[in-house]
């Protein structure tokens, strides 16, 4: 049971079984071609889907390797990389930002490093790039999934890491999904809706919480509450949470793609953005865009810098 907020707000105990992490098992071995030969760096909280269900699963179904950092310190995970000589480096893209960042990373010896993998928020394109030129021959793979989904749903290959950054990928074997509009209808491709799986791919239920479950499943689909739109290729983009889309103007504004924006900013570290109500001359608007930026260490940002 790991627990979980995405879909209703309040915490919940996803209940995994062991047909459902089999499923999950082989899904993360396919996506990111898991070898009994790897030593795998985990940076990731065990109370994390891609930790318990994907990298501790993996690593006992093919009798490989796992080494686990104490905390996302990036002096300490250099370390271990090449103590450890690990093949794979799963995280979190801030956890990446800092990685590429710093100098200590430049003259590691990461020979035995094949891949790195990253989900939970967007990757940068500029930070994408400085990996390819610091470890060039790495594959570099984006990928998705929730707790109530079984984990992992969506892989990019890393082929697409740099052509399409902003996509989660494409589906992963016998996962089914739809995306539909407010009314329930299947939106057509290159259009926003809100992304639902098929019931096989969903957790059975909540612990102890009857019928909770069945509040975001209409027919066989769940609804993750999550927009997105495919491309004419399969490609998939999340454009964020539909409870944190705003609109300005009757405007729909997707909190996610101006953050995507804001990090395109060489001096910005990290960036969070929200509606907020409009007020005074500007109340007919309804909502107004609100970013909160962080800048890279010994860097200045203005607003005006930001709204350029």
């Amino acid at each position: 049971v790991l627990h979980t907020s995405g879909t209703t707000g309040e915490p919940k105990g996803g209940v995994m079984t062991h047909d459902t992490l089999r499923f999950n098992v082989r899904n993360a071995i396919f996506a990111h071609s898991f070898r009994h030969e790897d030593v795998h760096l985990l940076v990731i909280p065990f109370f994390a889907p891609t930790a318990s269900y994907s990298l501790l699963a993996s690593t006992a179904y093919l009798g490989s390797c796992i080494c686990i950092a104490p905390r996302p310190d990036v002096g300490e995970v250099i370390e271990l990389l090449q103590r450890h000589r690990c093949t794979t480096f799963i995280g979190v893209p801030t956890l990446f930002h800092l990685f590429v960042s710093d100098p200590r990373a430049a003259g590691a010896d990461l020979s035995a490093l094949r891949l790195i993998a990253y989900s939970g928020s967007p990757m940068p394109v500029r930070t994408i790039g400085r990996l390819r030129e610091r470890l060039p021959g790495i594959s570099l793979h984006n990928f998705f999934g929730l707790t109530e989904t079984i984990s992992m749903t969506h892989v990019l290959p890393s082929i697409n890491a740099s052509d399409r950054p902003d996509s989660i990928g494409k589906l992963l074997p016998e996962v089914y999904t739809r995306v539909i509009d407010d009314q329930g209808n299947e939106v057509a491709r290159g259009e926003t809706g809100e992304l639902c799986f098929r019931r096989e791919n969903i957790i059975p239920c909540y612990w102890n919480r009857p019928g909770l479950l069945d509040e975001s499943i209409e027919g066989d689909w769940f609804r993750t509450g999550d927009l997105a739109r495919v491309d004419d290729d399969g490609f998939f983009y999340v454009q964020g949470r539909k409870k944190d889309m705003i609109i300005v103007a009757g405007q729909n504004v997707y909190a996610l793609e101006v953050e995507k924006i804001i990090y395109t900013h060489e001096k910005v570290r990290d960036a969070a953005v929200i509606g907020v109500p409009a007020t005074g001359v500007r109340a007919a608007l309804g909502e107004l865009v609100k970013a909160v930026v962080v800048p890279q260490p010994g860097e200045t940002l203005t607003e005006l810098d930001i709204k350029r």
